[in-house]
């Protein structure tokens, strides 16, 4: 594969994702200037807000606090897992030229090695 297909890959993708942009723009001015949708949006935000604010009371009790700090940890610990997972997992792939791995118990698990291309600028954030 020569580097100027890729490079002229990545300009169609780039040329189809602004015009995405420019036709979900268009889309969202059109629904914007329809009074209808205005009035059934603005009646969605206002049953949102109170539902929020229902939802925030109920998470507000004390056993309840208790439960979403157990949640919250617990997905951050998995966040952190995943992670080292997905880097032991490449290593294997490389070292063992598979896309297969046995877990505890024996079974085997497909895993898939994925590329994505960063925008030109891009940090990522910590």
């Amino acid at each position: 594969m020569e580097l100027s297909t890729v490079q002229r890959r990545i300009a169609m993708i780039r040329k189809l994702e602004e015009e995405i942009k420019i036709a979900k723009e268009t889309l969202k001015q059109t629904l914007d200037d329809d009074q209808g949708y205005v009035a059934a949006n603005t009646t969605a935000k206002d049953a949102a807000n109170k539902k929020k604010v229902i939802k925030d009371q109920i998470w507000n009790q004390d056993s309840n606090r208790a439960l979403l700090e157990d949640v919250k940890v617990n997905t951050e610990e998995i966040n952190t897992l995943q992670d080292i997972l997905n880097q032991e997992l490449l290593e294997y792939a490389r070292a063992n030229n598979t896309d297969e791995i046995q877990d505890e118990a024996g079974n085997t698990i497909k895993f898939k090695v994925i590329v994505k291309l960063q925008r030109p600028g891009f940090t990522e954030q910590p």
